[in-house]
């Protein structure tokens, strides 16, 4: 199967470009990157992570970054050129929230920085897990300081929905972890940080593809000429894509570029 000729491809990181398991990039993953990259095909990261925690792949020849699911985009040289924070009346109430009805972990991503202001069992191996750093412990006030690109709250499923709907009332929230949401403000997502690279390099979303296994890539996959959900995917994210590959493992990314004529 071939598709019209294809100017960028977006990859999510985490259970896409490194495997869920393995925590790392496959060579099959590794030789598709150069390949695109040497038919003149951009190539962008798009992700929850930081951009500290995402540069890593900057040796790959990416150009660009999505981070913070599109709330902080960085060109190839490293230069940030868009960013979205959230409004600091929710950051306000979501304070008093903790300091009065109950407290949860909560991870703070800003303009200067992370930090999270608890460090419990259930955080710290979840950071093993993706092989990162726990971010250093400050109170969440500090936050009331800072402009937010984003929130790490450790809430299950009923705490989200309580939360978005009476809480954080100008936020959206993303899922790819059980243990935690990703928190951004309304209306920011991945397909966000493609419409700025779009408008950037003079790119076409008809000729674009996308990456992803998570709940915030659903509207990336949706809004690329052709998204691709990892066969690690859930079920939401696999019906919002066009096509299930394999896992990272698997060499899903290899096998679906392949399919499409990409490479």
């Amino acid at each position: 199967m071939s598709h019209p000729h294809v100017q960028a491809v977006f990859f999510d990181i985490d259970g896409t470009l490194l495997g869920l398991k393995s925590k790392v990039i496959p060579d099959s993953t590794i030789e598709a990157l150069a390949m695109l990259k040497a038919k003149g095909i951009k190539i962008f990261v798009s992700t929850g992570r930081s951009y500290e925690h995402a540069k890593f792949l900057e040796q790959y020849g990416f150009d660009g970054f999505i981070t913070f699911n599109g709330s902080y985009c960085v060109d190839g040289d490293g230069q940030s050129f868009f960013r979205h924070t959230i409004d600091v009346d929710d950051i306000r109430i979501l304070h008093d929230h903790l300091h009065m009805t109950e407290n949860f972990p909560v991870g703070v991503m800003t303009t200067e920085g992370s930090f999270i202001s608890d460090i419990t069992d259930e955080v710290t191996a979840i950071f093993e897990l993706l092989k990162l750093d726990v971010p250093r412990p400050r109170p969440f006030a500090d936050a009331l300081e800072n402009e937010v690109l984003q929130l790490n709250l450790f809430v299950d499923q009923d705490k989200e929905l309580h939360l978005i709907n009476n809480v954080l009332k100008n936020c959206e929230s993303s899922r790819w972890c059980p243990v935690f949401i990703d928190v951004n403000a309304r209306g920011i997502s991945k397909q966000i940080g493609m419409e700025q690279f779009f408008a950037r390099y003079g790119l076409s979303a008809e000729r674009t593809m996308a990456f992803g296994d998570g709940g915030n890539d659903i509207q990336m996959l949706r809004s690329a000429g052709v998204g691709v959900a990892m066969a690690n995917a859930g079920e939401n994210v696999k019906a919002a894509a066009d096509y299930v590959t394999d896992t990272t493992e698997g060499h899903g990314i290899w096998n679906a570029l392949k399919r499409y004529a990409i490479i």
